[in-house]
Formats: structure tokens, C-alpha cells, sequence
């Protein structure tokens, strides 16, 4: 059976009454993007909502946006800061806009499509080889100017793990039908690239033809990956 998973609300620092009892998950598909990349997969966990609050996992979240952090007992250090972790499912969780905000970095939220994005700000890490400005440069170094980005609502399936097998595949939904994917993993410390931008040769063809019609488009990526960010574009 293939498991369902929903991106979380990347609310703003400061939450409004209004958001103060969040509407459960499976009915409020949302996204968070890194600039032009969606985040669709985590090692532990994906962020999710809990009382207002966006929580994401402290190893993922720290790695994307260039933090060294460390972790004890229930307590993550993040630039000198102390944040109080929560424990969600069995995941250790944190709040994701203090590190936005420790990392000089912001986020820009659409309420009508439910996509937050984070922008590079000024960067306290390596603004120029570090976390998803990393993978940012590996996709912009690809593609060209002008290109239909998809930045919409996303629905992730995350197919079964299978023994021997170093891939899962991931599913991706959308809500208008995509032309190309590419997803771009991080593990054992280096980037791993499948999809419509991994380059071909005679020897070692990329098989991936594109998204078929429709609105759903399925890639293998790194089972053991930290995270995996994709890069999509319209028909």
C-alpha cells in the first residue's frame, strides 16, 4: 500500500488567531518551497502543522538552510540559540521560522495557493555551496531562462522500500499537468540528481521522458537521502 503524504503549512513567525486551530492535513495540501525547489521527502520527517506552528525535522531542516545544530534531550542549539523540541508521530520536530530567522534567510507565504517559499535573504552559512542554494545551483546551471515553473500544491505518495533496492519512488500530484521533473536528493553527503535534467550520454542514457499527460509524475530517488527537493515545470 502506498503511503499518502501532504506538505504542511510554512506559516509566518507571528500566527494570526485565525490559525490558531489549524485544518487537519489531508484536507489543506500545502507546500513549502525553497525558491524554485519543493521540499517532497525527509529521512524522518516532512514539517507539519501542530497548533499554529510549522515543526520540522532538526537534521533535515538544519542541513537545507545551512545551520550547524546540535541536539540535547529535548533542547536543539542553533546559531547559539536554544529551541525546544516536541516530539510528533515518534519524529523529534522543532519550529521551523526561528530557524528561517537565525539562518538570515525569509519566507514568503500565498494563503490563496497554500505555497510558502523560502528566499535566500543574506545567509548566515555558505550562501554559495550550502543546503538548498547547493541543489539550487545544480538545477540553474541545467536549465534555461523563461521556463513554466510549477509552484502550486503538491500531494507526495512515497512508494514501498524494497530490500536490495537503493530508490524509492515518489509520486507527485499537482493540480496543473507537468512537463518535466527532476528531484535532487542529498545523501552520504552529496547530491544525487534523477529526472528530465540528469544528463544523457551514449553510454549511460537517462531513460526519464518527461511527465506523462495528466497530473501525476513519478521518479526513483535516494532511499537513504537526507532530503529531496524537486524541480518542476509546466506543459
Amino acid at each position: 500500500m502506498t503511503a499518502r503524504r501532504c506538505f504542511a503549512v510554512l506559516a509566518l513567525a507571528v500566527v494570526g488567531a485565525a490559525q490558531a486551530t489549524p485544518l487537519p492535513l489531508d484536507h489543506a495540501p500545502v507546500v513549502v518551497r525553497f525558491e524554485n525547489l519543493a521540499w517532497v521527502n525527509a529521512l524522518t520527517a516532512l514539517p507539519t502543522l501542530q497548533n499554529g506552528r510549522v515543526l520540522v525535522p532538526p537534521a533535515e531542516a538544519c542541513d537545507l538552510l545551512a545551520l550547524t545544530c546540535t541536539t540535547q534531550g529535548m533542547t536543539l542549539t542553533a546559531a547559539g540559540q536554544a529551541l525546544t523540541l516536541s516530539r510528533v508521530s515518534g519524529a523529534l520536530m522543532t519550529p521551523l521560522a526561528p530557524l528561517v530567522q537565525l539562518a538570515g534567510q525569509r519566507i514568503g507565504w500565498n494563503p490563496a495557493a497554500r505555497v510558502a517559499t523560502i528566499y535566500g535573504g543574506a545567509g548566515t552559512g555558505n550562501p554559495n555551496g550550502a543546503g538548498w542554494r547547493s541543489a539550487l545551483n545544480e538545477i540553474t546551471a541545467r536549465t534555461t531562462s523563461g521556463t513554466k515553473i510549477y509552484a502550486g500544491p503538491i500531494n507526495v505518495s512515497t512508494g514501498l522500500r524494497q530490500s536490495g533496492v537503493p530508490t524509492v519512488p515518489l509520486t507527485l500530484s499537482t493540480v496543473q499537468p507537468l512537463n518535466e521533473l527532476t528531484l535532487i536528493s542529498k545523501a552520504a553527503n552529496t547530491l544525487n540528481l534523477t529526472g528530465s535534467l540528469v544528463t544523457s550520454t551514449v553510454d549511460v542514457p537517462n531513460p526519464f521522458q518527461g511527465c506523462p499527460p495528466g497530473q501525476s509524475c513519478t521518479l526513483p530517488t535516494r532511499r537513504d537521502a537526507l532530503w529531496t527537493l524537486a524541480y518542476a515545470t509546466l506543459r
